[in-house]
């Protein structure tokens, strides 16, 4: 029986107190060879982060893998070290500790990892780590032939260089909860460039779970305007429609997830009321075949009882479009319908006999637009241009272009953007050609158009009918300001002016001046998007036969 030389026992009774205190406080730290090493973690002035920064710089960018390895303490071992050889009497403690390099024969033997002590200056003071494992990581890449080193703890990651799977593969050290609370994970596989020490023990793991936002929105209520009267509105909207995804089950209906996913919007809309009723659907595609063009189709009914006469429309439209900025796009398109014109309530006017019964109208049309506001409700910034050319063919055949635009300028606003004050601009320009029918004549009056007169009460007049004109010049100015701290109230003054011509050109006798007043109610709470307008204008310039209308307002309840 051998025994243990007293010196070599005081060593290792040494190196196990060293390594208790590393495992009591937490120690994960790189031993440094030709640094404070060990001795630094139990200095509280020194952090990690200086460790490895003072042993990064005092290594020059062409250091091989051999002698980082060798910076860190890290060497191979012969292939078995049995313990008859281990503690036996004829050895010194320096070959018990730190043996010599293996030969080539013994390249393929396990490896001992190996930390050195404070004193840099005697192996007798230096313990061995742990003993690592048979599958490589990292190679050397000064040898062709050289040993290949394994180690799957951080306390051996080289400074300077990249993590223990730097793009090579990586061992299975188990799951996070498996994993020994010393050993911690590092990235399997793959280059992190930007790596860096101090970063690498700053990390932590994230898991991020995305859900589906709400992308549909079911509308249900009623509208009253001065233009229209009363009507019901019901609405369907989604944002994420898919045509191509029909329901497997019923369950995919009640949950919501057939005809989703796609990106489309669909929409559709039923507006029954006593004067006007529409009904409508439509489908938008974003990107037609992976590209960046738009497609959109729709298909509606629309029935109208004006003052002199019933319309009734059925048709669809298809376009395409592509946006070519962030503010601007172009679009061409089709529409087609067939409209019926009855119930005339006088029979003097030529142009509205020639257009009774039914009637096939076909127009192409192109358009650009631009657009930079910052709303499209409540506009305070921007502007909007659009301009369209359209050509009719079937049973009418006529040219036609438009011009419009909408200009907005911020005038003042409270420290934190609010209380805006907004100067605004408006007009619109358009033409038509002779042969245009009568329910596709340019009308003016009532809230969209000029203010201060009833509804289409400021066109030009037939035999007592209203028939509109093939020329239009409309223009509004508009100051908006807040009434209340919170913005929902706030006050316009406005001046409206303009006319519609039956011919292109610009009678003094027909043109029109409307200044007034108004409110704009916002009520975000019962569900109305666009603010409630109460407006008065007082026409100081109308034609003769005008109809005038003082008081004209916008209500809406949707739910």
């Amino acid at each position: 029986m051998h025994r243990i030389q007293p010196s070599i026992l005081r060593h290792m009774l040494s190196a196990l107190l060293a390594i208790g205190m590393c495992n009591l406080v937490g120690c994960q730290q790189p031993l440094f060879k030709n640094k404070a090493g060990l001795g630094g973690l139990f200095d509280k002035n020194q952090d990690l982060s200086q460790l490895i920064s003072e042993s990064t710089n005092n290594l020059p960018p062409e250091t091989s893998l051999k002698d980082r390895l060798d910076n860190l303490g890290i060497a191979s071992t012969p292939t078995t070290i049995n313990d008859t050889n281990r503690f036996s009497t004829n050895k010194s403690p320096s070959d018990l500790i730190a043996p010599t390099r293996p030969s080539e024969d013994t390249k393929n033997s396990p490896v001992l990892i190996r930390a050195q002590s404070p004193d840099t200056n005697s192996n007798r003071n230096s313990f061995q780590v742990s003993q690592a494992t048979t599958n490589p990581v990292a190679k050397n890449q000064d040898e062709d032939n050289s040993r290949v080193v394994q180690a799957q703890y951080p306390e051996n990651v080289v400074p300077g260089e990249l993590p223990i799977g730097n793009g090579l593969a990586s061992p299975n050290i188990g799951s996070p909860n498996e994993m020994n609370p010393l050993i911690q994970p590092y990235e399997r596989g793959g280059v992190a460039s930007d790596w860096t020490p101090e970063s690498y023990f700053e990390r932590a793991d994230v898991d991020v779970y995305v859900t589906d936002t709400q992308t549909g929105r079911f509308n249900f209520g009623g509208a009253y305007n001065s233009e229209n009267g009363i009507v019901g509105q019901f609405t369907i909207d989604e944002k994420n429609f898919d045509i191509t995804r029909f329901p497997r089950s019923f369950g995919e209906i009640t949950d919501g997830t057939a005809w989703r996913g796609g990106g489309q919007t669909f929409r559709l809309e039923l507006v029954p009321g006593a004067n006007l009723e529409r009904y409508l659907v439509s489908i938008t595609e974003p990107n037609l075949l992976g590209s960046d063009i738009s497609f959109s189709a729709s298909a509606y009914l629309y029935d109208r009882n004006y003052y002199d006469w019933d319309e009734h429309r059925a048709g669809g439209k298809f376009s395409i479009g592509r946006r070519l900025t962030p503010y601007l796009s172009i679009n061409s398109g089709v529409r087609l319908e067939s409209v019926t014109v009855d119930n005339p309530r006088l029979g003097t006017s030529e142009e509205l006999n020639n257009s009774l019964g039914t009637s096939n109208l076909y127009l192409g049309n192109v358009g650009i637009v631009r657009d930079t506001r910052d709303s499209m409700l409540q506009a305070t910034t921007g502007s909007l241009f659009t301009l369209n050319f359209s050509q009719a063919f079937g049973d009418y055949s006529y040219s036609r272009g438009d011009l419009d635009l909408k200009t907005y300028r911020l005038l003042y606003q409270r420290p934190d953007g609010s209380g805006r004050h907004t100067v605004s601009f408006g007009t619109k320009l358009g033409f038509s050609g002779n042969s245009t029918p009568i329910f596709e004549n340019y009308f003016a009056g009532g809230f969209s158009t000029l203010r201060g007169f009833d509804f289409r009460g400021a066109s030009p007049l037939q035999g007592g009918v209203r028939v509109g004109g093939e020329f239009q010049w409309l223009n509004t100015v508009e100051y908006m300001f807040p009434l209340t701290a919170s913005d929902n109230v706030k006050g316009v003054l406005f001046c409206d002016y303009g006319t519609v011509e039956e011919d292109i050109e610009i009678t003094a006798d027909n043109f029109r001046v409307a200044p007034g007043f108004g409110f704009r109610v916002s009520m975000p709470g019962a569900g109305i998007g666009a603010p409630l307008a109460f407006d008065f204008a007082f026409p100081v310039a109308s034609a003769e036969g005008d109809d005038e209308k003082i008081f004209s307002f916008y209500l809406g309840v949707l739910r």
